[in-house]
């Protein structure tokens, strides 16, 4: 029961916006839960009765319980008992009829694609915390290829999805990552995506209204074609990371080091690097170059400060760094 609950959990709503959001609904041998933006559903082989329960009072009182596993009762028209050994819990219910949740009844399972969860994984890491606009909090699955960007870096890879056009949500994608044992097929309609795992679970996120620029798209398919020359060793990474997660905005890369700073503190890490012709160094924004340096394998810093070029395993893109 408790690892059940542990599946489901992140669908549900932390702030109470409505009852349904913050209760997990349990009906035709499935739990389920929604938070408006995704809803997924779980086997309940723990009760044949149908029941809605308020998430953080079902948790609280489960995650108290060791040793046995809880066995579940309604004990009447507005209460289920959890029990295990002499520990039990009562707790308040409301009635299912009252509240209706996203389905995927009638939504036709493909197998799902080929590295697709690996694109989604790597493309997850371009997509900013706080998007300015909607699609930027998004991977954009277009015509066999999928894109994301933080409007400083774009990244995307071909994909075989198809021809689906759908924008889904850094929310989704953070839902699937945890949970890929098992998964095995997909679908997707006008308004969502959904993915199903071999024990019946699945769950589906409403798709985000708007599309993924074409100029950010053409740009990340030309970057297909790009022939980056200056690889990322992994001490070349491990370098970066070190000087990068200290700096209080900027990064430099210099020909034989790398360099930021962090209020006075200069930090640096010894290492070899391209610059720019004529230049000493280049100059990049820490944030968004980490992903870059993280995802990608190969890259050519020399070109800045024109958008450069970067390829990885399930990746290629352009960054732009910063000017003087």
């Amino acid at each position: 029961m408790k690892a059940t609950l542990r599946w489901i959990s992140d669908a549900l709503a932390v702030k109470e916006i409505g009852p349904a959001m913050v209760h997990y609904c349990v009906k035709n041998g499935m739990i389920h839960a929604t938070n408006g933006l995704i809803t997924a559903a779980h086997p309940w082989p723990f009760s044949e009765d149908e029941f809605l329960v308020s998430g953080v009072e079902f948790e609280r009182i489960l995650v108290r319980m060791v040793g046995d596993e809880p066995t579940l009762k309604v004990i009447s028209d507005d209460q289920i008992r959890i029990r295990s050994g002499r520990f039990h819990g009562t707790v308040y219910t409301l009635p299912v009829k009252d509240w209706m949740y996203p389905g995927v009844d009638g939504a036709q399972w493909l197998p799902l694609p080929d590295q697709l969860t690996d694109v989604l994984r790597t493309l997850r890491a371009f997509i900013s915390d706080n998007p300015a606009q909607a699609w930027a909090g998004c991977v954009a699955l277009e015509h066999n290829n999928a894109y994301s960007t933080n409007n400083i870096a774009v990244a995307g890879l071909a994909c075989p999805v198809g021809n689906i056009e759908a924008l889904l949500p850094s929310t989704a994608i953070d839902f699937i990552m945890k949970r890929l044992d098992g998964l095995e097929s997909w679908a997707w309609t006008d308004n969502y995506v959904a993915f199903r795992w071999s024990s019946g679970a699945w769950m589906r996120a409403q798709l985000v209204i708007g599309k993924f620029p074409e100029k950010a798209a053409q740009l990340v398919r030309e970057a297909y074609d790009s022939k980056p020359t200056q690889p990322i060793s992994d001490t070349f990474r491990d370098a970066f990371n070190d000087v990068a997660e200290l700096a209080e905005d900027t990064v430099k890369i210099y020909a034989n080091r790398i360099e930021s700073k962090f209020k006075r503190s200069v930090i640096e890490a010894k290492v070899k690097c391209e610059v720019p012709e004529g230049k000493e160094y280049s100059i990049w924004g820490a944030r968004f170059l980490l992903p870059v340096i993280a995802q990608a394998s190969i890259w050519s810093p020399s070109t800045w400060p024109k958008p450069t070029p970067f390829k990885g395993s399930h990746c290629a893109g352009f960054v732009i760094g910063r000017r003087e």
